[in-house]
């Protein structure tokens, strides 16, 4: 789960684009005086003399406070890579210690102008053959962008060396005051964070055989320190350590970059090459971003690596987690000998040598962090050639919350995990990689649910199998994999309960899913709990990144091989889809079988499954927490790791309301399907179904009311008050937890895209075999108001008052006052459903006597009357 893919992609585009605003904050350098009144500048031995000398790739010099580097004269006009990475955190307040991807890595050249150095990102994007008119065409084209002007200080008479001043990286070059904004108040600017010169400075520098590392503290202060960080640091001035590395770019030994594909899932370095022939539908050259993995001798069918790739193991993992950290990393050399090379991976402790260090970039570290808030679950860490795709150092970060059953404060009435207003005693977590993390937490207290026993003990037993899925996933992001969110739709429910089976081939047919605990109903048999195992797509995308091409001597030449392995997308074991297609948020995504932690080709029935578990534990909570001893927090834990599950499967049903499935096959390839097939009417109803049953009906929320009395929390307000905020409610309102989840769900089905979807259905279809606009409105208006009519709302929950009237509220905007893109047949059809509204309002009125049931459905009438008659005004004035 390389946390946020999206910002990896950001990697791909321009290297250079970004200095506007790191010129802006640091100092422009002063303007030399006229050469002819320049003083000589210090000698090299007598400047160097008290320096504190460091040998490594560049010579780092230390004097007086500051950080200085010698270059030599085939150092300079050479590129070199940079990258930018905090060395510190805030706790899980938006700034994660050892973040690779904080700031993209970029070129880096010195050039030499006078008695100062340019320190220039070089554009690496735009591609031409070197030496022709294109290539000079690109160069005018395009503009590199200067990071800083560094002063030389001295030079070396002797072989004409010079230092160079590298005070610039005091600058705010990580743009950390953009990654602080969100802790402010909005409202008053005074609470923003700014970078306070005086108080900034250079930490530790280092130098290795082929980099140097130098850390510039640098301190941002707030006029007035906002509350939201009083809990996890000293608000006033708070430090962040940037770690700048200056890195040897790799050797040319034998690599040559591997076109990429679409099929095939594949980080990518990507460039628009303006000479690329033949034409094609873009400009665009897509390498891989992959290792440089060779068999060390290609005439035998399996060979060891040429290179082993060692993983080191920091001193930082608990000595009780490190062998199935190694045993996950280890698991990967199986797929590489599939295609003839072995050993390719190794795994070693870190040395007891005290001259090792874990920033020499020779060296791939798993590290292991704690966060007082956890702000992500574990990360891969890669670092590559921009120029060509080429991988020569990965790791991985993986933080401590992954493996503590009930260390995540779940706030359930948020479904983004976003940071609520109100959060002294924890900011709820938003990474994808933390939603594993409940998912551990779910499967412990489902099991003490299910068989008895202690979940905290659960988890402790099974952290081991658990925690060997995640590095299995990580280090395939350190192979250069993306994720693949499809792989559990080639699976069967029977061959999930089939621990034979599961131990074969996984949970899914990849490891870069994001997959589900395998929970089975009470008493069933079952596989196994979690992934143990690389799965079939694992396989087939290592043998399409790394299998020796014989006779290939340009990316070209292996389009053959490799197009026959990407051509089999269309076979359930190898299809692939990624974080691009399961976004939700908006309604782009098309394809409801791509989907995080789901399972089996039926998801549907899965849910459907999955919930009535959830509904049998819930009923559970009371006899079994808290324990004997235990405070009320126990309880009320148990309840948002069964709740988050719960909800996450009932909105998805919602997913497949206008979807089409997309298939990636080419024209040619075996059994390839049309790009886009509509999910059938059938199936759409199955889902709107699953939806009304579990999330819109009367029933759907009818909780034990001895288990809402329970659900409390500990206060605990220490005597300086640094970690304490009161919250709203005590309790937990199960009217807020439900309002989470049918919103998502109407959300999705409303959302202007989607809407445009279902109404394109018709055209691309024949007729009644997918479902229409006129469907979507019937369907949640019969789901939502059908009491109306019956005479049952008068027994209505406050929870289904609730959806009432915010469902009315829903149409009442689409009728007046649309979200941009709406359809005008969804326009049309919401206003019409207000009519039919006010005309089952009045029937229910003469139903009841009820003074609840009666304001309800009076405030309601007299808001679907607003929303037309707002309509009619607007219709006259236009």
């Amino acid at each position: 789960m390389l946390r946020s893919i999206a910002r990896l992609s950001a990697i791909l585009a321009f290297c250079g684009f970004l200095t506007a605003h790191v010129a802006a904050q640091t100092p422009p350098a002063a303007a030399p005086p006229p050469s002819g009144s320049l003083p000589p500048l210090p000698g090299y031995g007598p400047w160097t003399k008290d320096a504190e000398r460091q040998d490594g790739l560049f010579t780092v010099w230390r004097k007086e406070g500051k950080v200085y580097i010698e270059l030599h004269n085939d150092q300079l006009d050479k590129d070199f890579l940079e990258t930018a990475v905090n060395a510190n955190g805030l706790g899980g307040l938006g700034i994660v210690s050892g973040q690779m991807f904080q700031q993209e890595a970029r070129l880096v050249r010195f050039i030499r102008n006078g008695r100062t150095v340019a320190v220039i990102w070089p554009q690496t994007r735009f591609l031409a053959l070197p030496n022709t008119p294109l290539a000079d065409a690109v160069r005018l084209s395009t503009a590199d962008s200067v990071v800083g002007m560094a002063p030389v200080v001295s030079e070396n008479a002797g072989d004409k060396s010079i230092v160079i001043d590298m005070s610039m990286l005091l600058g705010d070059v990580m743009n950390f005051t953009d990654s602080m904004r969100h802790l402010a108040d909005p409202k008053d600017p005074s609470t923003a964070y700014h970078l306070d010169p005086a108080r900034t400075y250079f930490g530790p520098s280092k130098a290795f055989p082929k980099n140097i590392v130098i850390e510039a503290d640098e301190s941002f202060a707030s006029a007035k320190p906002p509350d939201a960080v009083n809990t996890v640091v000293d608000a006033r001035s708070i430090q962040v350590r940037a770690v700048y590395n200056f890195i040897a770019l790799p050797e040319n030994d034998g690599y040559m970059p591997r076109l990429a594909d679409d099929r095939i899932g594949y980080f990518e370095d990507a460039h628009i090459a303006f000479d690329r022939t033949p034409r094609t539908t873009d400009d665009y050259v897509r390498y891989l971003i992959r290792w440089n993995i060779q068999p060390s001798d290609p005439t035998k069918k399996v060979s060891p690596a040429k290179n082993p790739i060692v993983f080191t193991l920091s001193n930082s993992i608990p000595v009780e987690y490190r062998e199935p950290v190694r045993r996950g990393i280890l698991a990967w050399n199986a797929a590489f000998e599939r295609i003839g090379i072995s050993n390719v991976i190794q795994v070693q402790d870190q040395p007891s040598d005290p001259s090792w260090d874990p920033d020499d970039i020779r060296y791939n570290v798993v590290r292991w962090i704690t966060e007082a808030t956890p702000s992500f679950g574990a990360e891969a860490q890669l670092v590559w050639d921009p120029r060509t795709g080429e991988v020569f150092r990965g790791g991985v970060l993986i933080e401590n919350v992954l493996v503590r059953s009930s260390g995540i404060a779940l706030d359930v009435t948020n479904p983004n995990n976003e940071p609520a207003e109100h959060s002294g005693r924890s900011f709820a977590v938003h990474d994808d990689g933390l939603v594993m993390a409940q998912q551990f937490g779910y499967s412990a207290y489902a099991q003490a649910l299910m068989q008895g026993g202690n979940p905290a003990e659960i988890a402790q037993k099974e952290a081991p199998d658990f925690l060997f899925g995640i590095v299995l996933h990580e280090v395939g992001h350190d192979w250069g994999l993306m994720h693949n969110f499809i792989g559990h739709e080639a699976y069967t429910m029977a061959q999930l309960r089939d621990k034979h089976f599961t131990s074969r081939y996984g949970l899914s047919t990849s490891a870069m899913d994001y997959i589900a605990n395998n929970i089975a109903p009470r008493g069933a048999r079952n596989g196994d709990l979690f992934q143990e195992v690389l799965g079939p797509y694992d396989y087939h995308a290592i043998a399409y990144g790394y299998a020796p091409i014989a006779g290939a001597t340009t990316p070209q030449a292996e389009v053959p091989a490799l197009n026959r392995i990407a051509s089999q997308w269309s076979q359930p074991q190898f299809r692939f889809a990624s974080d691009e297609d399961v976004e939700w948020q908006n309604g782009h995504s098309i394809d409801p079988r791509v989907e995080w932690f789901v399972l089996s080709n039926d998801t549907l029935g899965w849910c459907d499954q999955q919930l009535t578990i959830g509904r049998d534990l819930l009923r559970q909570l009371d006899s079994r927490f808290p324990r004997t001893g235990h405070s009320w927090d126990e309880e009320r834990a148990a309840f948002a790791y069964i709740m988050r599950p719960y909800g996450r499967c009932a909105v998805h049903a919602a997913h497949f309301i206008g979807g089409e499935y997309l298939s990636r096959a080419r024209v040619g390839d075996p059994n390839a399907a049309l790009p886009l097939t509509a999910v059938s009417r059938a199936q759409e109803q199955r889902a709107f179904a699953l939806v009304d049953h579990y999330l819109f009906a009367n029933d759907a929320w009818n909780l034990s009311p001895m288990t809402l009395r329970r659900l409390v929390y500990s206060e605990h307000e220490p005597f300086l008050n640094f970690s304490y905020t009161e919250q709203p409610r005590l309790d937990l309102s199960v009217a807020s937890v439900a309002a989470v989840f049918q919103d998502t769900a109407l959300r999705y089905m409303f959302d202007p895209v989607v809407l445009q979807r279902i109404a394109d259905l018709p055209a691309k279809n024949a007729a009644g075999t997918t479902m229409s606009m006129t469907d979507l409105f019937t369907w949640n208006q019969n789901a939502i108001f059908g009491d109306l009519r019956t005479g049952a709302v008068a027994h209505a929950t406050s929870v289904r008052r609730n959806l009432q009237r915010r469902y009315t509220a829903l149409l009442a905007k689409l009728a007046a006052v649309p979200t941009k893109g709406t359809p005008y047949d969804a326009q049309s059809l919401a206003r019409y459903e207000l009519g039919d509204l006010e005309g089952r309002i009045d029937v229910a009125l003469h139903k009841t006597s009820d003074v609840q049931t009666h304001a309800h459905l009076e405030a309601m009438r007299a808001d679907a009357a607003r929303a037309l008659r707002a309509r009619e005004t607007y219709q006259q004035a236009g």
